[in-house]
């Protein structure tokens, strides 16, 4: 099988594990199969994007890569500087896909992009929504959230001070739900965390 009759068969997913090609091609998936994928990887016809996801490369170009970030390690979502990037929060392009997840902190590095993982507490496992790119489905923290969620993975190095959050350039104008944010925080049974979401509420959300 070439990658063109590869590329037919496969061309409705957007990636795919090789699990899932065992069903979707039966008696063609062979031993030389895996060897084939390699091989893609190699010639940049498939991107893999941790050890048995693959993608064809062209259809990365055209779908943001924070779709592909739940599948590639579960559970997970999307949180932090990605998120508040993607809701206008802060102003700076992110480059990594930056994701909480209840496993152990993990990075994952492509042709095309970098993913990070950041290991929160079950307790605090929450407050995303399920959003669509195309064919992809992948979790997004809601704006609260991934202020906490960053509030918590960086509360070793904030004071809670306003110079220092505006070293951050947190929009000011955003339309911040003190207490969405507040009922996060008390999630993660952390003073330091509730310490810093109180005074963040007190400089941009009162």
């Amino acid at each position: 099988m070439n990658i063109f009759e590869f590329k037919k068969k496969v061309k409705e997913l957007p990636y795919f594990e090789t699990k899932e090609l065992r069903l979707i091609l039966g008696s063609d998936f062979t031993s030389t199969t895996l060897v084939n994928l390699k091989n893609w990887v190699n010639k940049n016809y498939l991107i893999m994007l941790r050890r048995g996801l693959y993608a064809i490369a062209e259809e990365l170009d055209d779908v943001d890569l924070m779709a592909f970030a739940t599948k590639i390690y579960q559970p997970s979502y999307v949180s932090m500087e990605m998120a508040l990037s993607f809701y206008g929060i802060i102003p700076e392009a992110v480059f990594t896909v930056t994701s909480v997840t209840t496993r152990k902190t993990k990075e994952f590095r492509t042709v095309k992009g970098n993913f990070s993982y950041q290991k929160i507490k079950k307790v605090a496992f929450g407050g995303y929504e399920t959003k669509k790119i195309g064919k992809i489905s992948f979790n997004l923290a809601l704006p609260e959230k991934a202020i906490v969620d960053f509030l918590y993975l960086n509360r070793n190095i904030l004071n809670g001070q306003a110079e220092q959050f505006s070293e951050y350039r947190f929009n000011e104008d955003f339309k911040y739900d003190a207490k969405k944010m507040l009922d996060f925080a008390k999630a993660f049974q952390n003073k330091k965390v509730l310490f810093l979401t109180n005074n963040f509420i007190k400089h941009y959300a009162s």
